[in-house]
């Protein structure tokens, strides 16, 4: 049984109506924007099929300055995205009344009603969606042993009811479609698996919803496919294409048998960890989880919804309390779906107002405690549902 705060993560408001398309960005064919500057903010409107995107800096209350939306761009509720090392966007898109997947590429800078550069069938229900950084290793991290540089990743949190294990991570190389492998089975104890990260040392971190668990892997490296030896024969004769014939719809290519291996390590309930959703990591290899909390918990409750922070695993220690924590009833949280932290520790939250219009929540670096710090020094609004965050380099 999910829990209401899962419930309202996998609808968030899509459930009122997700149109074919949004009424803001109506251009057509290919519209670049300006040179978005670091910092800028992007966040799904899952309910509008579109993605809002927010100039750095922006005054409190303030709404998106440009958008990608339209029906050229095949959104179709967007849930998490990311950027690669090309700084293209990657969302990950589920329609719950339809049942239909998708994963989405977009070209640098574009907006407005853009054709994606890919957009590709899925055959789960997937969630978050991480890339392994540009940056080089945190000092605060403990590295990696291994001699191995560390693979060039994409990662996406998926469910998929049809398999015996369901819940796993699916792992892409770099521009990849299709995965070369995914960690699942009964060792990685996934279950629901929402937000995803990638930290520069190499392992992904996920947010396990209904195990109340954020989890740590080492990430599996792509076996090298070997290259065929060409065999000479006759060229044949090429036969015409009827012109304006539509090109098929590619079905959806199988998942490699998951690998199952246990996590590295886990933060869970003993570490007041109750329903986490998103996940975010700092420039110092700091854990940001969003948690939804109990289901009417009271906001001075110590199960109510927060941010929590937890410092790089150290394996000697291990983990006890968070280090930090925004929580409480002046921090306006009811619902976070995500989490980001920019390269001046201001952190970002996905959420929804008690009327349940889409918000992003900024609180100042550093932010935690029961104090004036719980306050978030700006917020942003948003058209629709806002599910998933991601900030340019």
């Amino acid at each position: 049984m999910l829990f209401r705060p899962t419930v309202a993560f996998l609808t968030l408001g899509l459930a009122a109506t997700i149109v074919a398309c949004t009424n803001l960005g109506q251009t057509t064919g290919v519209n670049i924007g300006p040179n978005f500057p670091s910092k800028t903010l992007y966040a799904t409107n899952s309910n509008q099929n579109a993605i809002s995107i927010y100039s750095n800096g922006a005054k409190s209350g303030s709404g998106p300055a440009y958008q990608i939306g339209g029906s050229s761009t095949t959104l179709n509720a967007p849930r998490y995205l990311a950027f690669d090392r090309h700084d293209n966007l990657w969302v990950t898109n589920y329609n719950p009344s339809t049942n239909k997947a998708l994963l989405v590429e977009f070209e640098a800078l574009a907006t407005g009603n853009v054709l994606p550069l890919q957009s590709v069938a899925l055959t789960g229900r997937p969630r978050g969606i991480a890339f392994t950084p540009k940056m080089s290793p945190s000092p605060a991290a403990k590295p990696t042993t291994s001699p191995t540089p560390i693979p060039d990743i994409m990662a996406v949190a998926d469910t998929n009811p049809t398999m015996t294990y369901p819940h796993r991570i699916l792992l892409f190389a770099p521009g990849a479609t299709t995965p070369y492998q995914s960690i699942g089975g009964p060792k990685p104890m996934l279950k629901l698996p929402g937000g995803v990260a990638i930290d520069p040392n190499g392992y992904i971190y996920v947010t396990n919803i209904q195990g109340a668990l954020v989890e740590q892997f080492a990430i599996p490296s792509p076996k090298p496919t070997k290259k065929p030896t060409p065999t000479p024969s006759p060229s044949p004769t090429p036969s015409t294409t009827p012109s304006g014939s539509p090109s098929p719809t590619p079905s959806p290519s199988p998942t490699p048998t998951p690998i199952n291996i246990a996590p590295r390590f886990t933060i869970g309930p003993a570490n007041e960890i109750v329903t986490p959703v998103g996940i975010g990591l700092d420039q110092s290899g700091n854990i940001y989880i969003a948690d939804q909390g109990r289901p009417k918990a009271s906001c001075r409750s110590a199960n109510a919804p927060a941010i929590l922070v937890f410092p790089p695993y150290d394996a000697k220690r291990g983990y006890s309390k968070p280090i930090r924590k925004i929580q409480g009833c002046h921090t306006g949280l009811i619902a976070p779906t995500d989490v980001k932290v920019d390269s001046s520790g201001l952190i970002y939250v996905a959420d929804t107002t008690s009327s349940g219009a889409g918000t992003i929540l900024i609180f100042p670096a550093g932010a935690g405690g029961n104090g004036h710090h719980d306050v978030p020094s700006t917020n942003y609004r948003s058209p629709g549902a806002v599910t998933g965050l991601g900030i340019v380099p």
